[in-house]
């Protein structure tokens, strides 16, 4: 049996935005799954607000998640796809209800208007942008964010994981972000935890991780 994650303890704080980078098949897609409840756990536990969440399934921790493809429904158009999540909250009572919250969230994407578009007519980062929206229509206590800009070009990720900073501070969202990429996860997070064969070798700023990488191992990988 291959041993994924190893020995990792991490303390998110709320309304903290946080990126897990390292390369790939370190770990940190593993890790988000084992948080998300689609991974069962060998040892240790998941908890939130002092809540063992270990046993609890995904649908039932109040948990967003956005993966790399957005997963949007071609069969629905731009509000029904953000919509889909709202039932069962506190938006999901009446369809003006919904569609007000569907408009306040395309608006903090970028996308007013965008409503009724169908998806099929979406650019790439049109598309990323209505997953996020629909990602934080429902207002998840925790939004677990795996690699979601990796299938878009270089330039168009550069523009976008600004605007995902942006977005996820303007929505108060605590999040956890997954990125084999530098410059994202630097522009992103807070914090940055840097895995490294399975394992979370260092969590700290931006600035500190540039200044003062925790191992030789860690400097070679930010190419310090």
């Amino acid at each position: 049996m291959t041993t994924a994650v190893d020995g990792v303890d991490l303390i998110l704080p709320r309304g903290e935005v946080l990126a897990l980078l390292g390369p790939s098949g370190c770990g940190k897609s593993s890790l988000l799954r084992a948080i998300a409840g689609l991974e069962p756990l060998a040892a240790g536990s998941v908890a939130w607000d002092g809540e063992d969440l270990t046993t609890t399934p995904t649908h039932r921790r109040g948990f967003g998640l956005m993966f790399q493809d957005g997963q949007l429904f071609a069969h629905r158009d731009v509000a029904r796809n953000v919509s889909y999540g709202l039932r069962g909250t506190r938006w999901g009572a009446s369809r003006a209800v919904r569609d007000e919250r569907v408009a306040e969230v395309l608006e903090l994407v970028g996308l007013a208007g965008y409503g009724r578009r169908a998806v099929g007519t979406l650019s790439g980062g049109q598309a990323q942008r209505v997953a996020l929206a629909r990602s934080l229509a429902p207002a998840p206590r925790l939004l677990l964010l795996d690699e979601p800009l990796s299938s878009l070009d270089r330039r168009l990720r550069e523009d976008l994981a600004g605007e995902v900073a942006r977005v996820l501070r303007a929505a108060g969202t605590t999040a956890l972000h997954v990125t084999h990429d530098h410059d994202e996860a630097f522009t992103v997070a807070d914090r940055v935890g840097v895995m490294l064969d399975g394992r979370l070798v260092q969590v700290a700023t931006p600035s500190e991780l540039r200044a003062s990488p925790a191992t030789p191992e860690v400097a070679a990988f930010l190419g310090l």
